[in-house]
């Protein structure tokens, strides 16, 4: 390569580097700083529906500096969910307060509060068969109990220092510990046993709350038997960058539910992120996959419409957690998706 088409390779690389860092920022991959991501979100209309989602990361939506992120992101979605295994005195006092503020406003949905917990996870016996009942067991139900104990106390506390009544609205469970054997009863019901267990306490302790499930989408070889209490079923959004098998995950489920008597299927939607064919087709799971923003205008659309299949959706959950530290194209995703909601209403 001569000298002169050096020089013009090197200028072309510049050039590129400059663009991309004008496109897309230095220091913020979508270009946004949180000012402007919260000045965008101030600028949507509340979901018609209630967004729960994965737990909220500790020191993102959180902390103080945040205090306008969070309040614009629950304004629109009416939900602040909370990781019931290590949230805080302060983090509660702070969901309950921004709830609070929102509900003062008084919006069509009330904001309220979601607990996201891992059940039989934290003290079962990690090489345990689901069948045991040893002292791990109860430990695991002791556990669980102190815990949402606390955080009811919490929330009450906040909500007389507010003069507030912020609820807990869901318990959003995810156990994943235990999957079913076709024909094998006793094993099978000690599952059913297990997760009934923990379903009682979060009714007995926040009785007005729904409990969501999530993972009830399959009897074969799935993490429940079919036979627990009654909850909604769900089912993972995890492919939208491919629209029908979103969808036919979804009406599967929905026949599902219908064998089971239950009205309600709940959608873990993932935005700028999912499961991805690799170059054998395989699927794999991207935490950040930006993909194209109309897919989520789309969903946002559907999920959010009035006269579609989703209608049997009464709510909707995010994974990952919004503005995840690990998929820098969330906002970007969920602005979308919050304005083909708002759009398709209008045209309805």
């Amino acid at each position: 390569m001569n000298t002169s088409k050096k020089i013009v390779l090197v200028i072309v690389c510049f050039v590129v580097f400059f663009v991309t860092i004008e496109c897309y920022g230095a220091e913020e991959p979508n270009g946004f700083s949180n000012a402007e991501i919260t000045k965008k979100l101030s600028q949507l209309k509340p979901l018609p529906k209630v967004h729960y989602s994965w737990k909220i990361e500790n020191g993102s939506l959180l902390d103080e500096k945040n205090d306008r992120l969070l309040y614009e992101y629950t304004r629109i979605t009416h939900a602040l969910s909370i990781c019931g295994e290590s949230v805080t005195e302060k983090q509660i006092d702070k969901c309950v307060y921004t709830c609070a503020r929102i509900n003062k406003t008084e919006p069509d949905i009330p904001c309220s509060i979601g607990v996201n917990y891992s059940p039989w996870h934290r003290r079962f016996g990690k090489d345990l068969p689901p069948t045991d009942r040893g002292p791990t067991y109860q430990a695991e139900l002791d556990v669980f109990n102190e815990r949402l104990s606390l955080i009811r106390g919490w929330v009450r506390a906040a909500n007389q220092k507010y003069d507030s009544s912020v609820a807990v609205s869901a318990i959003l469970l995810d156990s994943e510990r235990f999957y079913t054997r076709p024909g094998d009863e006793k094993w099978n019901d000690a599952i059913r046993e297990a997760l009934d267990d923990i379903h009682i306490i979060a009714q007995k302790l926040f009785p007005d709350a729904r409990i969501y499930w999530y993972g009830r989408h399959s009897l074969l070889r799935g993490v429940f038997t079919g036979k627990e209490i009654k909850a909604p079923l769900s089912c993972s959004f995890y492919r939208i960058a491919e629209p029908n098998a979103a969808r036919e995950t979804f009406v599967k489920t929905c026949q599902l539910a219908d064998r089971l008597g239950i009205d309600e299927v709940t959608p873990w939607v993932a935005l700028a992120s999912g499961y991805r064919r690799d170059i054998i087709k395989k699927l794999k799971w991207d935490d950040n996959w930006d993909f194209d923003p109309n897919l989520s205008y789309k969903l946002g659309a559907e999920l959010n419409g009035r006269n579609s299949v989703f209608q049997r959706a009464k709510v909707v959950a995010f994974f990952p957690a919004p503005f995840y530290s690990k998929t820098p194209a969330w906002e970007k995703h969920f602005i979308a998706y919050v304005t083909g909601a708002s759009e398709n209403l209008k045209t309805k």
